[in-house]
């Protein structure tokens, strides 16, 4: 072995020791969102473990070590005179505030769900097909609010839609939208606040999550003005009846991905838009090699490409960049496509017109 080779040999052992320590450190996070533990600290800190323990009724001893844990991962804070843990105001927004687009917990929750299925999973590259997403559980479609949620509600009414200034006017008037992959209504419902003259119907094939919907609705009192029905965005029935359609962070991870957006393109009405968002990356791997793109593929390879094969799907899985996207969007029949003039560190909006 050369001395370039053994430079880069313990540099690729010392980057899988610090992938090892972050993936022990992400699950033990997930216990300390699922058990509280961070809030405990937050509404009772500094605390000593001692002190913890008393806060939470759980085990001292397994509360030293998570904690000792989270201290050395920078996720809380620790004073060794007072041998005391703590969170600042950045680690509370991050982990606690779920009003944050900033706030990161639902990623932990993301994270563990999609090990759980590594052994169906491992059978996927064995065999092919895939692992549906009703087998995830229903912390699967609590995760993917969790990690939207707030930036839809900073985002979408404020800024994505206005961008777009002809539908914004139809929107404020009062005009009719929907959203396909609505999931829990994590993006409709605070959308439809925003716009209060005008119609939503949200689409989704998981009854878990329109369940959720529904729920939502009910209680915030926005039935009949939105409604959320469980049908496959290839399966909507309308043609020339809506202003503007949505699909946020959805059409990747659909069986049938070309047909999603034919429908979408028949279903919108003529002047009408699709905002489509996507994360942001390249069309070209090369460009995706680092932190973003390791996240981005490793969360496709185990979520968002497998549950599209699982129903003998395309599997586009969830990097696709602006060219494929134009592709898809042309293939479907819209007349244009174009990258939204709004900057966002997370995602790429496309605007097309029918």
């Amino acid at each position: 072995m050369s001395d370039v080779e053994r430079d880069q040999a313990r540099e690729l052992a010392r980057q899988i020791g610090v992938d090892f320590g972050a993936t022990l450190a992400v699950a033990l996070a997930y216990v300390g969102d699922r058990l509280a533990i961070f809030r405990a600290i937050a509404e009772n800190g500094p605390v000593t473990s001692a002190e913890l323990a008393t806060h939470t009724g759980l085990n001292e001893r397994y509360l030293r070590e998570w904690a000792s844990t989270m201290a050395a991962a920078g996720y809380v804070d620790y004073n060794p005179s007072e041998q005391k843990f703590a969170l600042n105001h950045a680690q509370r927004t991050v982990l606690l505030d779920e009003r944050s687009p900033f706030n990161m917990a639902g990623a932990f929750q993301y994270a563990i769900t999609c090990i759980r299925q590594l052994s169906p999973l491992t059978d996927a590259f064995r065999h092919g097909g895939g692992v549906p997403f009703a087998d995830f559980g229903p912390e699967i479609a609590e995760a993917i609010r969790r990690m939207f949620q707030a930036g839809y509600e900073a985002w979408v009414a404020s800024r994505w839609v206005p961008a777009v200034p002809d539908v914004h006017q139809r929107m404020l008037a009062g005009g009719e939208a929907a959203e396909v992959g609505c999931g829990s209504g994590q993006c409709l419902i605070p959308v439809a606040k925003a716009f209060p003259n005008s119609r939503f119907t949200g689409y989704d094939v998981d009854q878990g999550s329109i369940a959720l919907a529904r729920d939502k609705c009910v209680r915030q009192g926005l039935v009949p003005r939105v409604i959320f029905e469980q049908v496959a965005a290839e399966a909507i029935p309308d043609s020339n009846r809506f202003d503007l359609m949505m699909a946020f962070n959805c059409i990747h991870d659909m069986a049938h991905p070309r047909a999603a957006l034919r429908t979408i393109q028949r279903a919108l009405k003529p002047g009408g838009a699709m905002l489509w968002s996507e994360a942001r990356v390249s069309d070209q791997l090369q460009d995706n090699l680092g932190t973003w793109g390791r996240s981005l593929y490793a969360a496709s390879t185990m979520h968002c490409m497998t549950v599209s094969l699982a129903h003998g799907g395309e599997g586009l899985g969830s990097v696709i960049g602006p060219s494929l996207a134009r592709e898809l969007a042309l293939e479907a029949g819209f007349a244009s496509f174009d990258a939204l003039p709004v900057d966002n560190s997370f995602h790429q909006i496309f605007v097309l017109r029918k």
